[in-house]
């Protein structure tokens, strides 16, 4: 267990010091940033609007920065040699790969949490932005209980980005398992190149699918080959109902608190999806890089 806690610590300092990670991330603020003042013209829904932009900026960018750091961590210590050193010192092939996934998920998660507190304090802003000269001059005109309604409404709009980008490091966490798998036999350029795929196909299951229904014997065997091993992503997606809900999670018997449960138990669920998936598919990479020659 110390040397799979140093393979960790290791390779999640190695990402987070890349300068394509503080790239990424930087890139993800600034997008956040630059749209905070966007008017959408959503008829006094800019801020739900707002939100759903804002949690697919985060995943793309947190996405980018997990491929690259899952995709680098076995396949450059093969190239470098350095595999081999490692290796000898009692560390097991699977410790090795697990090692490096796990490194690789803490970047994932550093660089989504990052990005999530900006937009939790981006979405704060963004409901008094919207809110008006009018609605605004109402809530300080009712004093502190009208000033209390409305600090506690920009509140819970903000907390409803928290399950947002949960869904985005469970996605994210995924699709670094499969990037992990694939730098065991392939260069970092292939590995990520096959996990953005991946990544498409994984939420194009749907139009799978209905091809199994509808098509051919031979294009029926091909759907039902890729469902199965591809990933359902869509079950990661729930930006439309947090971007329309305002959940009220400091009081459990407040009017949010249904709202609040029924999402959380969504996510729970889906993070028993995603750790299934992420185990089997390291397994697969641990298998694979097991008969892989270091020579």
């Amino acid at each position: 267990m110390r040397a799979l806690g140093g393979i960790i610590l290791n390779t999640f300092r190695e990402a987070v010091r890349q300068p394509f990670y503080f790239l990424l991330v930087a890139a993800g603020v600034a997008a956040l940033v630059a749209t905070l003042w966007l008017p959408l013209f959503t008829f006094h829904n800019d801020t739900d609007m707002y939100k759903d932009m804002s949690l697919s900026f985060v995943l793309v960018f947190v996405l980018l920065a997990g491929l690259l750091a899952a995709a680098t961590g076995v396949a450059r210590e093969v190239e470098d040699r350095t595999a081999q050193t490692i290796l000898s010192k009692s560390v097991g092939r699977w410790q090795f790969v697990l090692g490096k996934y796990l490194g690789a998920l803490g970047a994932v998660v550093a660089a989504a949490a990052a990005l999530g507190v900006v937009l939790a304090a981006a979405v704060y802003y963004r409901v008094a932005l919207d809110a008006g000269v009018l609605e605004r001059g109402l809530a300080m005109g009712g004093m502190g209980k009208g000033i209390a309604e409305f600090e506690a409404r920009q509140l819970n709009q903000a907390m409803t980005v928290l399950p947002g980008i949960v869904l985005v490091i469970l996605q994210v966490g995924v699709l670094a398992a499969v990037a992990t798998a694939l730098s065991t036999r392939l260069s970092v350029a292939a590995s990520v190149a096959l996990s953005l795929g991946v990544f498409i196909a994984g939420h194009l299951t749907v139009f799978l699918e209905s091809a199994v229904r509808a098509g051919g014997d031979a294009v029926q065997a091909a759907a039902q080959g890729v469902l199965a091993v591809v990933p359902f992503l869509e079950i990661f997606n729930i930006s439309q109902k947090l971007s329309h809900t305002v959940l009220e999670p400091f009081d459990p018997s407040g009017p949010g608190a249904a709202a609040w449960a029924e999402v959380w138990t969504y996510v729970g669920w889906s993070a028993v999806y995603a750790f299934v998936y992420a185990a089997a598919a390291v397994g697969a990479g641990a298998l694979l890089f097991r008969r892989r020659s270091l020579a």
